[in-house]
């Protein structure tokens, strides 16, 4: 039978009371208001919040929200009855209202049960082998005890990075991954993705620091990648150069360039703008061709002006 996957459900409060925090979910359904028995509580002064406002549910791998408020519910700016959720939806419990990021993360199967006991069947013996020698004459396994080899570390382990000798493929994979950077949050079902100025990068970063295809992010064999696609050794990540590609650990620190911007890998394909840098955009204006809409995750003229302090950045830390 197959199993349904361990799925957990991520809010992350980006407006309003609970700006900051961020709820996991693994039960459902997630009943959201002012009742006592939600699961996301807000408080009772909070009239434009109904005390039962709506509620997330789980249908096999997708999940859905309904309304049931007086005030609406608005996924990515649209009132709505009811809908499926995606990866990066910004949801606002009524119009001006609290606002949370969805987001989900798979977790990886326990192995399934036997549903009948095994029998025990003799094995053969393993056969004898012959023992080898080292030159001097010392049998092989006292050499190995006496000068054991050095532990190989695990790509997977947090912080630790794989040298520049590590040459992975770059292949066209189905892998989620979800980019905040300022007030864009942008999400990919379809790896790599490629990150830098050129309006042709899958996501764009106005910045004079950066170079056209400056970084790209690919998935192979479960674990995530960041190759420095300069040739400059500018990409570093927890403060070493990646070389040409390094594995992306939760938790890593990865830096485009020694002045930014600087992003978190928060696990599960999610990569977040860290707070303690602000980017330096470059000067574009309306009539510029290369300027590019808010489909590429870059500011577009009417945001010029604006402070480049990230409204999500303080949350996914």
């Amino acid at each position: 039978m197959p199993q349904i996957p361990n799925i957990t459900v991520q809010l992350v409060h980006i407006q309003g009371p609970m700006k900051g925090q961020i709820q996991d979910f693994t039960q459902f359904p997630v009943q959201i208001g002012r009742h006592s028995s939600c699961q996301v509580r807000f408080e009772k002064d909070l009239t434009t919040i109904s005390r039962r406002h709506a509620r997330i549910e789980r249908q096999g791998n997708r999940f859905r929200i309904v309304d049931s408020s007086t005030n609406g519910t608005y996924i990515n700016g649209k009132r709505i009855a009811d809908v499926y959720l995606r990866d990066g939806d910004v949801i606002t419990f009524s119009e001006s209202g609290p606002k949370a990021s969805f987001l989900t993360k798979i977790e990886a199967l326990d192995a399934p049960m036997p549903t009948a006991p095994s029998i025990k069947t003799a094995q053969p013996a393993a056969p004898i082998q012959p023992q080898m020698s080292s030159p001097a004459g010392v049998p092989q396994q006292m050499a190995e005890a006496a000068h054991p080899a050095p532990p190989h570390p695990s790509p997977n382990e947090p912080g630790l990075t794989v040298g520049p000798d590590l040459d992975v493929p770059v292949v066209s994979t189905n892998a989620p991954l979800v980019i905040q950077f300022g007030p864009t949050l942008q999400s990919y079902n379809l790896l790599p993705v490629t990150v830098g100025t050129d309006p042709a990068c899958d996501f764009v970063i106005a910045n004079s620091v950066l170079s056209g295809r400056h970084l790209q992010i690919f998935f192979n064999d479960n674990d995530y990648y960041a190759k420095d696609l300069t040739g400059r050794k500018m990409i570093t990540i927890n403060g070493r150069p990646v070389g040409t590609q390094a594995v992306l650990a939760q938790g890593a620190e990865l830096s485009l360039s020694d002045h930014g911007p600087k992003f978190r890998f928060l696990g599960g394909g999610r990569l977040a703008e860290l707070p303690d840098v602000v980017s330096e955009p470059l000067e574009k204006t309306d009539a510029d061709p290369n300027l590019q809409g808010s489909d590429r995750g870059l500011p577009t003229a009417e945001k010029k002006g604006r402070k480049a302090n990230s409204l999500f950045k303080n949350f996914f830390s």
